[in-house]
C-alpha cells in the first residue's frame, strides 16, 4: 500500500528521535526530583536545628555542629555539599533573633550507574527568637 501523495515515513528514525527528545529529558527530571526534595527538607531541618540549638545553648558553635551532624547522618558531606552560617544580624541577647542559613548543593540530574551530573545551590533560612524572660549569663 502506498501513501496517497507518495510520501514515505521513517518510523525507526521517528521513534529514536521521539525517545531522545521527549522521553529521555522527562525521565532525567523524574529521577532528579526526589533528590531535590530530600535535600530541600534536609536544609530546612538543619537550619531549624542549628538555630534552636544555638538559642538554647547560647553557642553558635554548637548550633553549627548540630547542623553538620544532621547532614552527616543523612549521607551528605558537611564540608563540601553543605554550608551553614549565622546571618550577621543574629543576636543571642534576650529577645534577640538568631537567623541560620543553610546552603546545600543540589544535583542537576542523577543518572543511575553514573551518579550526579551538574549542580546548583539552594538556601534555607530559619529564625528563632531568644526567650526574653530567660535567665542566664
Amino acid at each position: 500500500m502506498r501513501a496517497p501523495n507518495g510520501e514515505r515515513g521513517y518510523v525507526s528514525l521517528e521513534l529514536v528521535l521521539g525517545l531522545a527528545v521527549l522521553v529521555l529529558p522527562v525521565a532525567m527530571l523524574v529521577l532528579a526530583l526526589p533528590t531535590w526534595f530530600a535535600r530541600q527538607n534536609l536544609a530546612r531541618l538543619a537550619a531549624q536545628q542549628a538555630a534552636r540549638t544555638a538559642v538554647v545553648t547560647r553557642s553558635g558553635d554548637l548550633g553549627l555542629a548540630a547542623a553538620r551532624e544532621i547532614a552527616a547522618g543523612n549521607g551528605l558531606d558537611p564540608g563540601t555539599e553543605m554550608g551553614v552560617a549565622f546571618a550577621p544580624e543574629s543576636s543571642f541577647a534576650r529577645g534577640g533573633v538568631v537567623v541560620t542559613q543553610v546552603t546545600v548543593r543540589m544535583p542537576l540530574t542523577v543518572i543511575p550507574g553514573v551518579g550526579q551530573v551538574g549542580s546548583f545551590s539552594w538556601t534555607a533560612t530559619y529564625s528563632e527568637r531568644v526567650d526574653p524572660y530567660r535567665s542566664g549569663p
